[in-house]
């Protein structure tokens, strides 16, 4: 991905999909009424000014920063006030949580964590490589999902994605159909969430780690409708390293890396759950409370 010294996007997925934060696509997008915005700007060192942005659709409880625009030897001190000016205007939209995408190599990692981000998954970004066999059928027949396969996709999902990663990362996004793959036994290899945008096509596969042939990923590249020569980037985290090790095996580009981040603006609690204790009879066995008292203490 290109970067300069100066701007790099904090949004991966709306970087390759729909081009720079500066273009004009994406300066009309900011002006929609359903987006929540806010841009600060600190030039306390004149020669070495630094802005960034951040975003959130007013239907949803999260902020994403779009891009930083800071020199690589800026004073720290002005990207931390930056990132907290940031941090209290979207804590006013009701926002919980800000994410952002930072490239590996930015030299402004510190800052981040002075501003009390913190990093929840790695990625690396692959852009897929059309396969040598595109006129042959598939060996993997990767297909649109529909509804008989919500149940398998969220086991999937619970069973590779990290409890504590969930609420950062959803099932799906929702944004396009994706697609499916069944194993010869009938049980779900995987899926891939797919969100289209004018410049490139993502996709974010959740694999089970028994699908172990990089077949796998080629023949995904044959199945994706409606790329009209768009490229395709797939897009492996951290917590599925046995992905980033299949698309090693294939033609796949590696485009870059970047530290999912997230800043918090709501306090983290622990709650009980609800069904640690075995109920028989309408009674709690370890505390001897009837069922609907046991809900009460709980909620």
């Amino acid at each position: 991905m290109r970067r300069t010294d100066l701007l790099q996007s904090l949004d991966t997925l709306r970087l390759v999909t729909r081009g720079e934060p500066f273009n004009l696509r994406n300066l009309v997008r900011s002006i929609s009424p359903p987006v929540e915005q806010y841009t600060a700007y600190c030039d306390n060192d004149p020669g070495r000014p630094c802005f960034a942005q951040v975003v959130s659709r007013m239907d949803e409880n999260q902020g994403q920063l779009t891009f930083l625009g800071a020199a690589e030897d800026a004073d720290q001190s002005d990207t931390v006030c930056l990132l907290e000016d940031l941090i209290a205007n979207a804590g006013k939209w009701g926002t919980y949580f800000i994410t952002c995408d930072l490239p590996a190599d930015s030299p402004h990692i510190s800052a981040f964590r002075k501003a009390g981000f913190q990093t929840w998954a790695n990625q690396s970004l692959f852009q897929l490589a059309p396969s040598a066999r595109e006129s042959a059928s598939p060996q993997y027949a990767w297909r649109v999902w529909n509804a008989n396969d919500a149940r398998a996709m969220t086991s999937l999902y619970r069973s590779v994605v990290p409890g504590l990663v969930q609420p950062l990362e959803p099932q799906t996004r929702k944004a396009a159909l994706g697609l499916v793959l069944y194993g010869s036994s009938g049980s779900l290899l995987g899926y891939v969430d797919l969100d289209y945008g004018p410049k490139g096509v993502w996709a974010q596969p959740v694999l089970s780690p028994d699908a172990n042939d990089p077949q796998i990923l080629s023949d995904l590249h044959l199945s994706i409708p409606d790329l009209f020569n768009r490229p395709v980037f797939l897009a492996a985290r951290s917590y599925q390293p046995w992905l980033a090790g299949l698309a090693a095996q294939t033609a796949c580009k590696l485009i870059g890396s970047q530290l999912l981040m997230v800043r918090y603006l709501v306090r983290q609690l622990k709650v009980e759950d609800r069904q640690q204790f075995a109920i028989y009879e309408g009674k709690n066995v370890e505390h001897g409370l009837p069922f609907s008292q046991m809900r009460r203490n709980l909620d």
